[in-house]
């Protein structure tokens, strides 16, 4: 039974504690891990192991870390339990995406792009999307897992596909949350009150998850509590603008919210990202 695996967590940041918690709350054989140590000493309810004790215990490694360029580095010259699943939901590069899934295919490790959407709130509730760079007959044993990370999973069938829609779908967010960011703060010169606008908005064709989620629950309540940095949507632009150049296909609006998003200062990065409404004239210049 899929609810009898031994399931691991590496990466407790504040998405990967949210599933921890989500799984721990249903009573499953659950164990967690993460680099810094202050994570260990801060979360004293988690089962924490050892990387290496990880490795060879799990049946099913979820990771949650920043990108999976840190993946290979993290599991080579390690003794890893043949079989395993590993369930990748960082937001990375798809073409790294393949070579680990070749790297670890050799060892007999099954890897899947899991990219996930939803932010903390849906981690910890169990309601993210995920996109699945596989067959769903692959990860058929493990749906009982996924059912309770996920209230939408999408398979794509081959792998590298999941991280792919990943990016573009940041692409569209991050591009409309700037757009918005910008309206906003010119509305607001313009003598228009940002609840006012926002409301209009939101009951006309310009509403969006931008306008409906975000700014009434993390910006126009002074909160400014998106739950990610600035840096990350950085990091999905560019990788995303990377993709593009190498395809040779349009990418517009892809380097002027990449063109954008550089112009806030480095020292900003390690901020709430919602943040930039807040910021936008200090960085944004005509």
């Amino acid at each position: 039974m899929s609810n009898k695996k031994t399931i691991s967590i590496i990466g407790l940041g504040k998405m990967g504690l949210g599933i921890y918690n989500n799984l721990n709350c249903n009573q499953l054989n659950l164990f967690g891990y993460d680099i810094d140590p202050k994570v260990i000493k801060k979360n004293t309810h988690i089962n924490f192991l050892d990387i290496n004790k990880i490795l060879v215990i799990s049946d099913v490694i979820i990771i949650v870390i920043q990108s999976n360029t840190q993946i290979i580095p993290l599991l080579k010259s390690k003794k890893i339990k043949k079989n395993t699943v590993f369930l990748d939901l960082t937001t990375s590069l798809p073409e790294n995406t393949i070579q680990i899934a070749k790297f670890l295919k050799n060892i007999n490790i099954n890897y899947f792009d899991a990219a996930m959407s939803g932010g903390a709130i849906g981690a910890r509730d169990g309601t993210l999307t995920l996109m699945i760079g596989a067959e769903k007959e692959q990860l058929k044993e493990n749906e009982f897992i996924l059912g309770l990370i996920a209230k939408n999973i999408f398979y794509y069938g081959k792998v590298g596909s999941g991280h792919s829609i990943k990016l573009l779908h940041n692409s569209v967010c991050h591009g409309i949350f700037l757009m918005m960011c910008e309206v906003g703060q010119l509305g607001e010169e313009m003598g228009i009150n940002l609840y006012d606008l926002i409301a209009t908005f939101n009951v006309s064709n310009a509403r969006s998850f931008i306008s409906e989620e975000r700014f009434p629950k993390h910006i126009l309540n002074n909160k400014f509590d998106g739950n990610s940095y600035l840096k990350n949507l950085k990091k999905d632009l560019e990788m995303m603008q990377n993709i593009s150049i190498k395809k040779n296909s349009s990418d517009h609006y892809i380097k002027l919210t990449n063109m954008l998003l550089s112009k806030f200062n480095k020292n900003l990065d390690n901020v709430d990202f919602t943040n930039i409404y807040k910021y936008w004239q200090d960085n944004i210049k005509k």
